[in-house]
Formats: structure tokens, sequence, C-alpha cells
């Protein structure tokens, strides 16, 4: 049997960080004559994220119930809670997308050049995080794809596959991170511009 190396779940650990990723929660303020859609789309994009926690949570324990089928032997049922999986990522995807698309438009509106840099950044580090999910997706299909083969050689493409896409996985999601970083430092620097609430 396929040894993922405790993949089998990452994907919803995944769509957790895109929501750690992508919260928000800020109200704008400062110069710039679009400021008011600027902050209609940054709410639009934090709706989203909500959505995205809410399959988080509807899918929390898949990891585990996978696990449990594959090592009594139901393959079937462990393919089946995967191609769900699979399903659930990609509405994730979906309303991280949209949320991207919506910072990146609020990031060229006619705003403050220390928000317009903050939301560009947030679109970027949501556009990294995706890239990232998609490897993700990936790798856990050719997981369901070998799950219970016992030919060596579709096993052994399999677990070169997880290893590719975990790999490319965790450089996407750390770029995504660095990009976070930097939109939260320009937030903390800029208390008068980005400011908590709703």
């Amino acid at each position: 049997m396929l040894d993922a190396g405790g993949r089998r779940g990452a994907a919803l650990t995944a769509l957790l960080l895109l929501v750690s990723l992508t919260v928000v929660s800020c109200r704008l303020g400062g110069g710039g004559s679009d400021i008011d859609e600027a902050n209609q789309l940054n709410r639009s994009a934090g709706q989203d994220i909500s959505e995205i926690e809410k399959i988080v949570q509807e899918n929390k324990d898949k990891e585990s119930a996978v696990s449990r089928a594959l090592n009594a032997g139901g393959v079937d049922a462990a393919r089946k809670m995967m191609d769900d999986s699979i399903k659930a990522i990609d509405r994730g995807l979906e309303k991280g997308q949209s949320a991207a698309d919506k910072f990146g438009k609020a990031a060229k509106l006619d705003v403050d050049s220390t928000i317009k840099e903050y939301l560009s950044l947030r679109a970027q580090s949501v556009n990294r995080a995706i890239e990232a999910f998609k490897e993700l997706r990936s790798g856990i299909i050719a997981f369901r794809d070998a799950a219970g083969n016992t030919d060596k050689a579709a096993a052994e493409k399999a677990r070169s596959e997880i290893r590719r896409t975990s790999e490319n996985f965790d450089k996407l999601i750390n770029e995504a991170e660095k990009l976070e970083l930097r939109a939260d430092e320009i937030a903390r620097r800029n208390p008068d511009k980005i400011k908590p609430g709703k």
C-alpha cells in the first residue's frame, strides 16, 4: 500500500492555511476616491474567506476517516472520501480565487499607495496559496489513484508525484506566508489607514 508520508489530510490543512493567510477583517481608510469600493471588495473577500472556513469545518475529520478506512482495508471507502476532499478543495479554491480577484481589483483602485500595496500583497499571497493547493490537489489525486494498488511501479510513481507536489506545496506556502507577513507589517505600521473592524 502507498504511504502518503502524512499528506493524506494535507489538502484540508492547506485550506485552513488559506483561511489563516487571508483573513480579512479590516476597514481601509485614507486618501483616494475609490476607498468605499475598496472597502466593499475587502468585505466581500472576507465573506469568501468565511465560506472557506465553513468548508474546512465540514471536512476537518476527513483525514482521520481516510486513514481508518485504509488501515481497515476499505480502499473504496477511502477513495470516496478522498474524492469528497478533492471536491471540498475545489470549492475552497473557487472561493480563494474569488477573494484574490477582489483584492487585486481593490489594489488597482484610486486609493492611498499604502493601502494599494497592502491589498496587492494580500492578492499575491492568496494567489501563491492557490498555486500551492493546486499542487497539493494533484498529490491527493495521485495518492487516491494508487491507493490499494499492488503494482510496485505504479506505487513508486505515485510516491514520486506526492513528494514532488508536497515539495512544491511547501515552497509556495512559504512564499504566501512571507507575502502575508509583509502585508501585516504594513497594517501594523499604518493603523490610521488599515483599521481592525468589519
